[in-house]
């Protein structure tokens, strides 16, 4: 069963801060965090290793990912471009999808991740990407 599903964009950066990132593309994040700005619980190394801009769907943990993910690109509506000036100089963007699952005795760390030339080829090919999940009980 799923526990919890959410869906946001990120924007990382070595060297941008949150607020340049802001400035650049012209809206504000839901949430950002500053390179190194804590420490970690486990080892209290810092954290995170760069900067983090995020847009988050704005929508409950129990609506579809199809309809987060449709809340977060129309919150980015109009920054395509200026998403690409920024990935064009070094920062790192993504679109996150997140599934948490109740835990159960064949339990693993599940993921998917599609760099930028499996999307770009994707994009020219003119084809989408579906992703299906299942969950099955132990018998």
């Amino acid at each position: 069963m799923i526990t919890e599903q959410r869906v946001y964009f990120m924007i990382q950066s070595n060297h941008l801060s949150p607020e340049r990132i802001t400035r650049h593309l012209g809206i504000a994040p839901t949430r950002a965090e500053a390179k190194e700005s804590r420490r970690g619980s486990r080892n209290g190394r810092p954290i995170p290793p760069r900067h983090e801009w995020i847009m988050d769907s704005g929508l409950p943990e129990t609506t579809s990912l199809d309809d987060q993910v449709e809340a977060v690109l129309s919150r980015l509506d109009g920054t395509c471009e200026r998403i690409g000036e920024l990935t064009a100089l070094g920062s790192e963007a993504g679109l996150v999808m997140f599934r948490s699952f109740e835990p159960g005795p064949a339990s693993t760390r599940l993921g998917l991740l599609l760099s930028e030339e499996i999307i770009g080829f994707l994009h020219k090919a003119g084809a989408h990407v579906w992703i299906d999940e299942y969950g099955y009980e132990d018998e």
